[in-house]
């Protein structure tokens, strides 16, 4: 009984102790890649916008059907693909965001294009913006983002790279 009880007590330290680490952790991550481009290739957020043009350059859309798409002004601003609900929610000259929704929490993933005044050159920042409870599984999961989404954005802002040097 004796031990018992250690244990119980023991493992109610433990994880108060996880929680209290945790809350420690951020409950907001950003992971983010730049890519610099050319000064005329600023129409490269045109193929953001439009979800349709995902095939050509995001990793692993090229395989992948849109499925109930909301078409405006010629692009498919909504759309759904593997259970992930994908909306654009801000589209101007110089940034985009479009909103991942599979369960509870949505991720927000935008472009932005930044101009340099007496330069050559533009750079296009990719960002995912994650936001998590206080659950101990998930803001350590936050740690693991950058290293799991981190590739997949470069790879992106790659083949954007080399859409817009066509």
């Amino acid at each position: 009984m004796k031990y018992i009880k250690l244990f119980i007590f023991s493992a109610v330290v433990l994880l108060l102790a996880i929680t209290g680490v945790t809350l420690l952790l951020p409950s907001h991550v950003r992971v983010s890649r730049a890519v610099n481009l050319y000064a005329g290739n600023d129409s490269v957020l045109n193929q953001v916008k439009d979800l349709a043009q995902w095939k050509n350059w995001y990793p692993g859309f090229d395989t992948l059907e849109l499925k109930d798409a909301v078409v405006a002004n010629g692009r498919v601003i909504s759309a759904s693909v593997k259970n992930v609900q994908l909306w654009v929610i801000n589209s101007s000259d110089s940034l985009v965001t479009v909103q991942m929704k599979k369960g509870e929490q949505p991720v927000r993933n935008s472009w932005k294009l930044i101009r340099y005044a007496h330069s050559d050159s533009l750079t296009l920042q990719n960002y995912m913006e994650f936001d998590f409870k206080w659950y101990p599984w998930e803001r350590f999961s936050g740690l693991l983002l950058d290293g799991s989404y981190g590739r997949i954005m470069e790879q992106g802002l790659r083949q954007l790279k080399e859409q817009a040097h066509k």
